[in-house]
């Protein structure tokens, strides 16, 4: 998929193909999808909740939804600055999961574009912090379940270790 920008027309207007994808998004299809959407905030979510209370108990300190480099236009949903660690908890429609992501059926080719937009731009942060010594660690939302805590909790324990 091309990279759209944005591009004046002769008459000052901007062309709706160079537009970004926030800037063409299509209406909601009804009432009811409109309020969902915009109810939506993207952080605070059930499974951000789970693994932070968790962490928490285990005596980790860390922080939340905070940019781990200042200059970096890149949050990460739980950082620990000392050791240069960062977990994103990546939800399973906003990024695309392969096992749970189904394209919506209305809007479909803006929404397949949206995702893949997704996609690369979590890439590219995370190959950014990489470049800066960051360790980075992204799990999906269906992977933070109250079974799962005590694993995962590991993991991250065996990072911080390492660093």
């Amino acid at each position: 998929m091309p990279v759209h920008t944005a591009k004046r027309t002769i008459k000052g207007k901007v062309s709706r193909a160079r537009q970004s994808i926030r800037s063409r998004a299509p209406s909601a299809s009804s009432p009811l999808v409109r309020r969902v959407m915009q109810r939506n905030t993207g952080h605070e979510t059930e499974p951000e909740r789970l693994l932070r209370t968790f962490l928490k108990e285990a005596g980790l300190r860390f922080r939340t939804d905070t940019r781990p480099e200042p200059h970096l236009k890149i949050k990460a949903d739980i950082v620990f600055p000392r050791q240069r660690v960062c977990v994103f908890l990546d939800g399973c429609f906003w990024h695309g999961c392969p096992i749970h992501f189904k394209v919506p059926n209305s809007h479909s080719p803006w929404w397949k574009e949206k995702i893949q937009d997704n996609a690369r731009r979590d890439a590219r942060q995370t190959q950014a912090l990489r470049r800066l010594k960051w360790k980075v660690i992204r799990y999906w939302e269906h992977q933070i379940q109250p079974e799962a805590l005590q694993r995962i909790n590991a993991r991250i324990g065996e990072i911080l270790d390492d660093r």
